[in-house]
């Protein structure tokens, strides 16, 4: 296979958006599933030297016996080559899940794009400067907003899931927000708080969507700030503070 390593690797490092090791631990993967295959043996490649490495392993009437399998002889690089892009997006979408997910249980602004009769598409930032399409089904939204809420109305939303899923033979990211979790009053104030108060922590008790949630605080919390998170959520915020009771609703 007269084809250059460094080239190729280099061009998916390029198109994926994976470290240069992590494209050559995919290409060792393939190789060493598909020479097994073929061979009908156990075959482990590695990448050294600028070259691809390829040991092929049988039992033999002592033990397992090891040689070396010669790469040279190999053909049909388009194929290879489509699986590899196959194996690399799908290595690209998990190593992008497994950086957002980290941002699961957050609360997030974003900004409503699309509505069809099951969900409504929300443009949010997972990171700075990069925007991602997240999926709010009307399930996920209190009965009170779900005749609302329509393209361009920017809202809070809770980051309830990131997985990665196959639309066909396609790998996506796929992220499900909502505003119905008790999370999100508590995330909405503490955004709002987060240059405010050090340390501060927020507990939601109950919350009954669209109608009123019962939160507790370790320390004072402006009452503008519970207004305009009541005023967000569409419902009466009631914000308990520990051994000193006071009470602010919509």
């Amino acid at each position: 296979m007269e084809t250059s390593y460094q080239t190729i690797i280099n061009s998916f490092v390029d198109a994926y958006g994976l470290s240069r090791g992590q494209v050559i631990a995919e290409i060792e993967r393939t190789f060493s599933s598909m020479l097994s295959r073929w061979h009908r043996k156990n075959v482990v490649v590695i990448f050294a030297e600028g070259q691809l490495l390829a040991l092929g392993y049988h039992d033999g009437p002592d033990g397992p016996v090891q040689a070396s399998v010669d790469m040279t002889t190999l053909r049909g690089w388009n194929t290879i080559k489509r699986i590899l892009d196959r194996n690399l997006r799908i290595a690209a979408s998990l190593d992008a899940v497994a950086k957002y997910k980290r941002k699961e249980k957050h609360v997030f602004w974003g900004d409503i794009v699309f509505r069809t009769s099951e969900e409504l598409g929300v443009e949010i930032e997972l990171e700075f400067g990069v925007s991602m399409l997240a999926s709010c089904p009307l399930n996920y939204l209190g009965r009170h907003e779900r005749d609302r809420l329509h393209p361009y109305a920017r809202r809070a939303f809770h980051l309830r899931r990131v997985e990665s899923v196959m639309v066909g033979d396609t790998p996506r990211i796929q992220i499900t927000v909502d505003r119905v979790s008790k999370t999100l009053p508590e995330k909405l104030l503490l955004l709002q708080l987060e240059s405010h108060c050090h340390g501060i922590r927020i507990s939601c008790r109950k919350r009954y969507v669209g109608h009123k949630s019962f939160l507790t605080s370790n320390c004072f919390v402006p009452k503008n700030v519970i207004l305009a998170t009541a005023r967000e959520l569409g419902e009466h915020v009631e914000l308990r503070v520990v051994r000193t009771t006071q009470q602010y609703s919509k």
